[in-house]
């Protein structure tokens, strides 16, 4: 029987995540390791998908990692998703292409400048919902940046200007080349720790990594 998800069959996803730490943790066969970071992530997917034996049908990509959430003290109210916790990202965007200019943050992808496509970047609307059901996680908003938010006041700027979620630094560079291959995506994170004041006494990134393999194994043990 054909194991389906958001209609597409399991066997037909390419499961790809960011870096090493994905790759010794989670189950076998999940080996497809990108980069770290908008460029790499771009580059490894695309040569990926070009260099795939033609014989490999791919009907969807599946985008697995770690990531930070935003806390309940710079968003003003709690948070959908903890430390510990699994999430879909059920949309991204590309939150630091721009000018860090004398009157604040100038985006270059909004307004009449648009000189990048800044997003937002959609997952696949059914393989988002599906994946939510059957996990029992809730979808949330992603900001993709190529500098994490390690102070308060930086997570709060982007916060601000994106009202993302969580922070990552491949998923909106992911889900462009997916658009740009018509290919849908499916985009789950765990949370190792919160943006803000960075205390790595507080992050726990081998837990979340074994939640993130807990929450996988039911779509492909």
């Amino acid at each position: 029987m054909t194991r389906l998800l958001g209609g597409i069959p399991l066997a037909e996803f390419v499961v790809v995540h960011p870096s090493r730490l994905e790759t010794m943790h989670l189950a076998p066969g999940l080996e497809f390791e990108i980069g770290v970071g908008k460029v790499a992530a771009t580059l490894g997917l695309y040569s990926l998908l070009c260099n795939l034996e033609p014989s490999r049908k791919v009907a969807a990509v599946l985008l697995v990692g770690i990531a930070g959430a935003v806390p309940a003290g710079i968003r003003g109210n709690p948070p959908p998703v903890a430390k510990g916790q699994v999430c879909v990202v059920g949309q991204d965007v590309l939150a630091d292409e721009g000018v860090a200019s004398p009157a604040g943050f100038v985006d270059l992808g909004t307004g009449g400048r648009r000189l990048v496509d800044t997003g937002p970047f959609p997952a696949h609307p059914r393989l988002a919902a599906d994946a939510s059901q059957k996990l029992g996680v809730p979808i949330v908003r992603g900001a993709t940046v190529s500098t994490c938010s390690g102070t308060d006041e930086s997570a709060r700027a982007v916060w601000q200007r994106t009202r993302a979620d969580v922070e990552t630094m491949e998923g909106a560079a992911v889900a462009a080349v997916c658009r740009r291959r018509e290919i849908p995506l499916l985009h789950l994170r765990a949370i190792s720790n919160w943006t803000g004041d960075r205390d790595e006494t507080q992050w726990n990134v081998g837990a979340a990594l074994d939640v993130l393999r807990r929450a996988l194994q039911p779509l492909f043990a």
